[in-house]
């Protein structure tokens, strides 16, 4: 669910995946998609899993519960999604926090920028008096692409739009087109959801996608009691096993990409329990970084990209904290 700055989008391909091979596929068969809608919308009536978010069209709820579920399992999203609304029920409350008041209240759920993205976004909500009502007015908003914008249009807002994660894409591109995910081009998983959307029925038809895509179309699939195995043009073709895992990415210094993410986490973290802030010893000392195996001033470029990024600041005294906390002293 969802895609935002700082977190990738869950339509895009898997890194180091083969380059797509269908670009261009054509819609599946009017027959096909019958025979997959009826038993996937009669499985969800029985099978649909009790998320909190699930018993809201409120616009703000649908967006927090999509921002906070990006690159987090929903388990997890499902116990901060009560916690994270009680400390801001609603947009204004979100918009009138200062950055650091987010951040402390985002701690444990991974990717920051996603909270300061959300916040950016509660603001211009609140800017502009209420809501957008079109998927592409929504994705004018701060931090919300095409993914968001159409998972609130849908979930929230009651259109028939089709929004493509990861679960999404797996079980439409596995069951309709016989291919892998990354086979297809975000274009063509997205016009996949479009032709497979039965009129009327966007809510219940994306929400039992995902539940397929939790339960069973994984990426090393359950097949057993999944209600597409009898049609799934992917398992009739004998591909039901994973697609060898991709290489990981190296960044410019070898080291894998993302490997930063340890420590951009580990500051923020520190950092919302010392509102005072701390000095850059202090600071590599409480985070454990001196023990990296990493080339000399590594930490302080670091904290250059955590301010850069406007997850820390520093004051004339050169002790970090947290944006907006202590202004003034």
């Amino acid at each position: 669910m969802g895609a935002s700055p700082g977190a990738p989008d869950p339509g895009a391909p898997d890194p180091g995946a083969p380059a797509p091979a269908s670009p261009d596929l054509g819609p599946p068969g009017p027959e096909l998609l019958e025979a997959v809608r009826a038993p996937v919308l009669d499985w969800f009536e029985r099978s649909a899993r009790d998320l909190p978010w699930r018993r809201t069209r409120d616009p703000y709820r649908v967006l927090v519960a999509e921002v906070l579920a990006q690159q987090t399992q929903a388990e997890r999203a499902a116990e901060a999604f009560p916690r994270f609304l009680a400390r801001f029920p609603d947009p204004e409350a979100l918009a009138r926090a200062t950055p650091a008041e987010v951040l402390r209240e985002w701690q444990g759920l991974g990717y920051n920028r996603r909270a300061l993205a959300l916040r950016a976004c509660a603001q211009a909500v609140v800017e502009r008096g209420g809501w957008p009502q079109s998927v592409e007015d929504l994705a004018t908003l701060p931090g919300v692409g095409p993914y968001t914008a159409r998972a609130v249009a849908c979930f929230a807002l009651g259109q028939d739009v089709a929004p493509v994660d990861t679960n999404v894409g797996r079980v439409l591109a596995r069951s309709l087109a016989g291919a892998d995910p990354s086979q297809l081009t975000p274009a063509s998983r997205q016009r996949l959801a479009d032709a497979a959307l039965p009129g009327g029925r966007a809510w219940a038809w994306s929400s039992a996608l995902m539940d397929v895509g939790s339960a069973h179309c994984r990426p090393r699939p359950r097949c057993d009691g999944c209600p597409i195995a009898l049609r799934c043009r992917w398992r009739a073709l004998g591909a039901a096993a994973p697609p060898p895992k991709p290489r990981p990415r190296l960044g410019p210094a070898g080291s894998f990409s993302g490997s930063d993410r340890r420590w951009r986490g580990a500051v923020v973290r520190v950092l919302a329990a010392e509102a005072a802030g701390l000095d850059e010893p202090a600071l590599l000392a409480a985070v454990g970084a001196a023990a990296a195996d990493r080339p000399p001033g590594w930490f302080p470029a670091l904290l250059h990209r955590l301010e850069s990024d406007g997850l820390i600041t520093h004051d004339p005294q050169g002790r970090y904290r947290l944006p907006d906390e202590g202004a003034g002293a």
